[in-house]
């Protein structure tokens, strides 16, 4: 079972978007958090450390928080906690956490938000007109258009 995280922070940079190997698009950014707690010792408040975390956003999601959000801009994610290990150049290892986001939007706390919804982004073959495949042939009159002529002279002998 994987862990699921909400984390609210402001981004440090704006997003970045990429194309992955596969063709798929990955938005990233990182936030940073800190807290403030109460500390007996010197009676008063002190600020928690830091903590920074990259948020990958897939497919509209990641276009969404691409056209949308900006540096210092502070937000709610919500996502899976994912962990990976790697080597780096000089032979060690490191270690990371990455939140995948499946939730990303302004904290209202501190803003006031007008909601649109987007066009949705087609895949780029999806946009080209269809070719008559094995099952349907070029003169097959079934999958020719109707023109209009004809439709407003089916919707007159209906009435």
């Amino acid at each position: 079972m994987d862990p699921y995280v909400w984390m609210q922070g402001n981004l440090v940079a704006d997003p970045v978007q990429r194309v992955t190997a596969g063709g798929l698009k990955v938005t990233k950014f990182r936030i940073a958090a800190s807290g403030r707690r109460f500390d007996k010792g010197v009676e008063g408040w002190v600020d928690t450390d830091v903590v920074y975390m990259s948020v990958s956003c897939w497919r509209q999601l990641g276009l969404n928080v691409l056209r949308t959000l900006h540096k210092g801009d502070t937000v709610v994610v919500h996502g899976r906690l994912r962990f990976s290990e790697y080597d780096v150049p000089d032979g060690g290892r490191r270690q990371s956490y990455e939140i995948e986001a499946g939730s990303v939007g302004p904290d209202l706390a501190r803003y006031v938000a007008q909601l649109s919804r987007p066009l949705r982004e087609l895949p780029e073959d999806d946009g080209a007109p269809a070719t008559p495949g094995p099952a349907q042939s070029a003169d097959d009159p079934w999958s020719a258009p109707v023109p209009a002529s004809a439709d407003a002279a089916h919707e007159e002998s209906a009435a």
